[in-house]
């Protein structure tokens, strides 16, 4: 096997016997961005062309709802191009387009990072930046009592239009679609009374049916009142191989399934263990970022079994709320909190917690032993001593997946995800 370390690559055998299967995300061919955006612009789903609309009911102002700094998205620029040459043509004049970003609980970017992401569409449309304790407006309170706060200004636009890229999401089971509102641009209050939850029952990655997270989030988007939807679905390789349109609803279960059928990897049997790369410099320059390919393994390993997690972390831990946590309080306090005292920042910590009750995680990693050993993980100094531990515990014998690359593909037991 082959794992990305940073800039660098582990080699190491395993005898065949051992290996129940390499996961891998599907690479399909991909087609020029620009016709894929062209296309879904003129074959909507679920709505009429998004040109007709606007031809027929004339809005004055449109609010587009971007992604922030924290959601890469390939062509980003060249796609939001497109998206506003199809207002302007059907009539919208520019000076009233708005696009918010949705930072939800983020910092504002700096003039470059906008540069950076949204290219020469800066310097030509109105880019405004969401507060989430500032200028909201109350829409009412979802079927689970969550009272929904949202920006005033986008909530009064005359036409709204949401925009993202679907990935994995270890609370809300996928991000896009309905995110750009909860917590795109919403309230705090409203974030971290949906954030809470994340220890509930259902609340896992890859899971939309029983998640009561996203579930909130649906119900937000619905009373806010999205008009519009284009998400976007990218490649293990970081490119654009999907582009749905239309409606905010339908345009978004589709572009799951798409999503799916590429980085949703199904097995037969589960395993002792799963070793799981994070990626290299491309995922693991921290470990907060580095770890959450954890869940991506986790339905292919058995409950009790072992996760060999390989990230470099140059960077160190990446959280100080994370690392807090993890190091000041048991698992068992960790997973007793009363929802109340979860807090924005901190919230991925009590994920890890779930995680660390059921698995035993070894961690390869240039971080200090004494660091990991607070926050609970196993620390060992190189891969093989990694599978000395899985042996003492399961035997020769022992079963094991691999996973070259954890954030681009989710192995699932025989299921859906």
């Amino acid at each position: 096997m082959r794992l990305n370390f940073g800039p660098n690559v582990i080699d190491y055998t395993l005898p065949d016997h051992n290996v129940l299967g390499i996961i891998e995300p599907a690479r399909p061919q991909v087609r020029p961005f620009d016709i894929l955006v062209k296309e879904s612009l003129l074959n909507p789903i679920g709505k009429e062309r998004l040109r007709t609309i606007l031809h027929r009911n004339r809005p004055g102002e449109v609010v587009i709802i971007v992604s922030d700094r924290t959601r890469s998205i390939v062509h980003y620029a060249e796609i939001l191009g497109l998206l506003v040459g199809e207002l302007v043509d059907s009539g919208v004049d520019e000076q009233n387009i708005e696009c918010l970003v949705a930072l939800g609980t983020h910092r504002p970017h700096t003039i470059e990072e906008n540069r950076d992401i949204y290219g020469d569409m800066e310097r030509s449309i109105r880019f405004t930046f969401h507060d989430c304790h500032k200028e909201l407006v109350s829409i009412g309170t979802t079927s689970t009592d969550l009272n929904v706060c949202v920006n005033k200004r986008a909530y009064q636009a005359d036409f709204v239009i949401a925009t993202g890229k679907i990935d994995f999401h270890y609370m809300a089971g996928f991000s896009g679609g309905r995110k750009a509102v909860l917590p795109g641009i919403a309230g705090y209050d409203t974030i971290q009374g949906n954030h809470c939850k994340l220890k509930r029952e259902g609340v896992v990655q890859g899971a939309l049916a029983g998640n009561v997270i996203a579930r909130e989030m649906q119900e937000a988007a619905e009373m806010f009142g999205l008009d519009y939807l284009v998400n976007v679905v990218e490649t293990a390789d970081n490119e654009t191989c999907n582009v749905v349109s239309g409606d905010p609803v339908h345009a978004f279960d589709q572009g799951i399934s798409r999503f799916r059928e590429q980085r949703c990897m199904r097995v037969q049997r589960i395993a002792d263990c799963a070793v799981v790369s994070a990626g290299g410099c491309r995922g693991d320059r921290t470990f907060y970022v580095g770890h959450k390919v954890l869940n991506n393994v986790i339905p292919i390993v058995k409950p009790g079994g072992t996760i060999i997690l390989v990230a470099q972390c140059a960077l160190g831990v990446g959280n100080d709320a994370f690392l807090q946590l993890l190091s000041q309080r048991t698992v068992d306090d960790l997973l007793c909190a009363p929802e109340h005292t979860i807090t924005i920042g901190g919230q991925r910590a009590y994920q890890t917690a779930r995680i660390l009750q059921d698995y035993k995680i070894i961690v390869v990693s240039d971080l200090d032993d004494e660091v990991l050993s607070n926050m609970k993980f196993s620390v060992v100094s190189n891969i093989a001593a990694a599978f000395e531990q899985v042996k003492e515990h399961n035997g020769d014998d022992f079963t094991c997946y691999v996973v070259p690359d954890g954030h681009t593909v989710m192995g699932i037991n025989n299921g859906t995800c």
